[in-house]
């Protein structure tokens, strides 16, 4: 379980393609947060899947029941499965996180599209990817709707090789965290004078 000043939720945000679920399986790995994903609990909701509005919603609602249960028990987690384009996703999860005590990193992760479409058609011819709706037409539609990320987004190059890609992601949460405990410390006593 981990200390009230690094209770943290991370919200990886960016567009389908960027990396998103590469730098949240790191966090994972790495710094043992519960990974939370869109796309494993609308596939275990909806095994024959329409990929519909309201089937992604309901799935949503999991993510936010999973992050409470997490937050409940004072455990650290990463968001996967979703590009919080609509600013209302992101709002809904800092507030379940704020209500159980945790701070919310927004984590953006920063990639042309036409480079993320160049990714969602390999993963395609793979099969590698769980959402059947993941096609290069998705990387445009989103790219119209998305909202500006919230103030304090840390940004990583998802442009990068994955392995320097999780590097910044790491790093850039490790010191968030540092920083976050530092200021939980108290100041020291001023120690007294030589006699």
């Amino acid at each position: 379980m981990s200390t009230a000043a690094d209770r943290v939720v991370v919200v990886v945000m960016g567009l389908p393609g960027a990396g998103k679920t590469t730098i949240a399986r790191a966090l994972e790995r790495e710094l043992a947060l519960r990974r939370i994903c869109r796309d494993a609990i609308r596939a275990a909701m909806f095994p024959v899947c329409s990929y519909t509005r309201m089937e992604k919603r309901a799935a949503f609602r999991g993510v936010l029941m999973a992050l409470e249960i997490n937050c409940v028990l004072g455990a650290s987690s990463v968001l996967d499965g979703m590009t919080f384009a609509r600013r209302k996703d992101f709002d809904a999860v800092a507030d379940c996180a704020r209500q159980h005590g945790h701070a919310v990193l927004p984590l953006l992760v920063e990639c042309r599209p036409s480079l993320a479409r160049l990714r969602i058609e390999r993963d395609v011819a793979r099969g590698s990817h769980p959402a059947g709706d993941r096609l290069p037409a998705l990387v445009d539609a989103m790219v119209t709707r998305f909202d500006a990320p919230p103030e304090g987004s840390l940004r990583i190059d998802g442009e990068a090789p994955a392995a320097q890609m999780c590097a910044q992601a790491l790093l850039a949460v490790g010191a968030w965290r540092n920083g976050r405990a530092s200021r939980a410390q108290p100041a020291p006593e001023p120690s007294a004078p030589l006699p």
